[in-house]
Formats: C-alpha cells, structure tokens, sequence
C-alpha cells in the first residue's frame, strides 16, 4: 500500500532505447504539478512491477492495484496516460473514480458497478453492463451527458 502522503526523495535516470541519458530526475524538482504527477504514476508502477515481477521481474501473474479516487482531480490526459502506464506495465487497475472520469476509463475496464452512499451509513451497488466490441458501458445516454457536463 502507497500513501502519497508519505513524501520521499529519488534521483531518476531516463535512459532512451540507445543507452543515451535523456535527463535526470530529483524528485520532480523544477518540473510543473502534471509533469510530477506523471513522474510519480510512472515510478509507482515501475516500482510495483520491479516488486512483484518474480526473481525474472517479468509481467505478474497476480498484480491488481487499487486506485481509489485516483483520477478525481486529473484531467482525462492523465488519466488515460496513467491507465496506459499501468497496463502497459501488466497490472489489473481497480479503480474508484468519480463519474466525470467514466468515459475515458471505457477502453480499459472489462465491467463497472456504481455504487451509492446515503447518509454515510447505507449503501447499494448497482452492476453496469459492459459492451466489449465497442469498449463502453452500457449508460443511459443521460448519463454520459450528464458525466460530460460534470467533467467539464
């Protein structure tokens, strides 16, 4: 488990395909709040795969991360870009995320459910259909109207 609250310092190095250094990193210092945000997602999944890839630190077999509220202030750039990194790094993404980022998550979910808190005591989970050809929940189309206001 990973609070990002727990500040620590690193030194990166990029290195491209050809073994040449593209840059170095010191904990984000003199980067922009969405350039450190990428940085950190990057690490992150970087750090889980080196973790749990098994002694050949290849794909894991079993490797869900839970993200919960993790896009809930991210633009839907970053949002893909952090989905892509951790696929694309062999994780299994469960995500809890407000409805405004619903429609950029939809290429890289298989199912969804929605679920509802009421009085902070009583809860119910709705399951959501999940159409895999055209990789997108099955919503209302007020729903997606209504997600695309809250998102802009």
């Amino acid at each position: 488990m990973l609070d990002v609250r727990q500040h620590v310092e690193f030194i990166g190095r990029e290195i491209d395909e050809s073994g040449v250094e593209v840059e170095i990193y010191r904990s984000g210092a003199g980067k922009s709040g969405g350039q450190r945000q990428k940085l950190a997602t990057t690490c992150l999944a970087a750090a889980l795969r080196y973790q749990l890839g098994g002694n050949n630190h290849g794909v894991p077999m079993y490797a869900p991360v839970v993200l919960d509220e993790a896009f809930d202030k991210a633009d839907n750039e970053f949002t893909a870009l952090a989905m892509n990194i951790f696929t694309n790094f062999g994780f299994q993404m469960v995500v809890a995320t407000p409805l405004k980022s619903v429609m950029t998550l939809e290429p890289f979910i298989g199912g969804a459910c929605f679920v509802d808190i009421s009085d902070r005591r009583v809860s119910g989970v709705l399951l959501i259909e999940y159409d895999g050809d055209r990789q997108r929940l099955k919503l209302p189309e007020h729903a997606r109207e209504e997600a695309s206001v809250e998102a802009s």
